[in-house]
Parts: C-alpha cells; sequence; structure tokens
C-alpha cells in the first residue's frame, strides 16, 4: 500500500514549494538527513517537515516561479522534452538562495540526482 501526501499551504506559493522540494539541493538533504526505504526516499510528514526550507525574497520568488511557469509551457507541449537546463537554473537559484559557496555546489551536483 503507497500512502500520499498533500501539502495545503498558503504559507507557500505551490510552484515555488514544488521547485524548491525538487531541487537538488533538497534531494541532497534527503539523501542525507531524511529516511530513505531502500534506495528511495521515504518521504512521510516527518521528514517533509523538517527540511529547512528558506522564504526567497519576492524578486527571487519570480525568477522560480517564471521558471516553474517555462517548464509547464514546455510540457504542455512535449511531455518528453528536455528541461534540464530549466532545472539547472532553478538549482542554482536555491544555491544562492542557502548562500552555498561554489565547493560546496560542486559537493551536491556531484552526489547525482
Amino acid at each position: 500500500m503507497m500512502a500520499v501526501n498533500v501539502i495545503k499551504t498558503s504559507r507557500w506559493n505551490n510552484k515555488l514549494l514544488t521547485a524548491m522540494l525538487n531541487s537538488r539541493l533538497i534531494w541532497f538533504w534527503l539523501l542525507h538527513k531524511g529516511k530513505m526505504q531502500g534506495s528511495n526516499y521515504q518521504v512521510d510528514k516527518e521528514p517533509l517537515m523538517q527540511i529547512p526550507l528558506v522564504q526567497p525574497s519576492p524578486e527571487k520568488q519570480a525568477a522560480i516561479i517564471s521558471l516553474v511557469d517555462e517548464i509547464i509551457a514546455a510540457r504542455k507541449v512535449n511531455n518528453v522534452v528536455d528541461v534540464s537546463a530549466l532545472d539547472e537554473k532553478i538549482d542554482n537559484l536555491v544555491f544562492d538562495l542557502y548562500g552555498l559557496t561554489p565547493e560546496e555546489r560542486e559537493i551536491v551536483k556531484g552526489n547525482g540526482k
């Protein structure tokens, strides 16, 4: 049986939250601080609640949301289109939010996704 979590919040824009939770940095955090079930993340309420999310400035929120909108638009045209360049832009904005150094960014990127 599979459990499903639905995140409902008025504190975060859903597109922004989706981008943050799908970023390479949060993936890295879950890999090292979250729970694993074999080779999969156990993403239930407790690990989700412990993710140290940083609230971006309105300008950075708009930039991330704009990239999410580009991904959505591209996927509407072609569901298998390569959006890795847009994902990388989101990752870099998230890295900026957390103040990662170039060395830290390489460590996160080096752990694959």
